[in-house]
């Protein structure tokens, strides 16, 4: 049980395309194309970074992976220069859950249960999920008693566990040096994710459910190494690598009710967060997602859009 909660109150945080079910529906993926003349590689040590600038501000942006190897070291030199004298560090726009969601979150719980087992709802997946299952070292059959989404759910979530990736970095160590050199990091928006979960759970198809369970036995079968080579292309400064990582379990919660627009609602007020900061003279420091950056009609296209200069810096200054 606590790993389908741990599931749903992260499910906005999960990141090769894979052949969906006949009757699966088509997926609004808001990140599913990138700008190529945007995805670069970075000429200074460590991930790359972009630069956004008008008269008298810039605003450095430095593109994170969402998840990487346990133990995993990576050049924060670059960093560290451009927080120095920054007057604030933007960091992603999240949906957070809360101890007191915890209620509401149990709720949930019962409506991902399945009316009939899941090998009778999915005979042509069952195979694959039984063995996927095992993969991450599950020797029960619970997967079972599950509706597609949530044997899903708890697919991911047992094979992040003995993956050996780890979602706390690069932000940790982002946010302590930021402390180290005195910036407020501030969050471009909070969002209550309950409602969000909520929804999502009560509305979603069967055909969704499908969806997502495939993506996530896609990704388990693929393994943990495609995700660590990008986590260490992202660490090198290898856009290109790093954004055409595997998307499984990304397609996977985009099949949902509603989280395409979620997605674009956390991406617009990341692009509100650097023009609001852009009002102020001076440096600061921005770290979000780095396929959201370099998308079609991601953060980076949309702060062109609206009129400020967005260059490839070649200096650390």
């Amino acid at each position: 049980m606590r790993r389908l909660i741990l599931a749903l109150a992260g499910l906005t945080a999960l990141a090769a395309p894979f052949t969906a079910q006949a009757q699966a529906p088509a997926i609004d993926d808001p990140e599913a194309n990138v700008v190529e003349e945007l995805v670069v590689n970075a000429k200074l040590p460590g991930p790359a970074w972009w630069k956004v600038s008008d008269g008298d501000t810039t605003i450095y942006i430095m593109g994170i992976h969402g998840a990487v190897p346990k133990g995993m070291t990576w050049d924060t030199s670059v960093l560290e220069r451009r927080l120095d004298g920054a007057f604030v560090l933007l960091t992603p726009a999240i949906a957070k859950a809360g101890v007191t969601d915890l209620p509401a979150l149990l709720s949930m719980r019962g409506k991902l249960k399945a009316d009939r087992p899941l090998d009778e709802v999915a005979p042509d997946l069952a195979p694959r999920m039984a063995r996927a299952w095992a993969a991450t070292g599950r020797t029960d059959d619970d997967w079972k008693d599950w509706k597609p989404l949530g044997a899903g759910l708890m697919l991911l979530g047992a094979s992040r566990k003995t993956s050996g990736l780890t979602s706390s970095e690069p932000d940790r160590t982002i946010e302590r040096l930021a402390r180290k050199h005195k910036v407020k990091a501030r969050r471009a928006a909070v969002y209550k994710a309950v409602p969000m979960i909520k929804g999502l759970v009560k509305q979603h198809s069967e055909a969704a459910g499908l969806t997502c369970l495939e993506g996530a036995i896609s990704e388990v079968e693929a393994g943990p190494e495609p995700l660590r080579r990008a986590a260490n292309a992202w660490a090198q400064g290898d856009v290109r690598s790093a954004v055409y990582a595997p998307r499984e379990s990304r397609r996977c919660i985009m099949a949902l009710p509603g989280m395409a627009d979620d997605f674009r609602k956390m991406s617009d007020a990341q692009v509100d967060a650097v023009a609001d900061a852009m009002k102020t003279p001076g440096k600061a420091v921005a770290v979000f997602s780095l396929r959201g950056l370099v998308a079609e009609d991601g953060v980076l296209e949309q702060l062109k859009a609206r009129g400020f200069k967005v260059t490839t810096p070649d200096g650390v200054n």
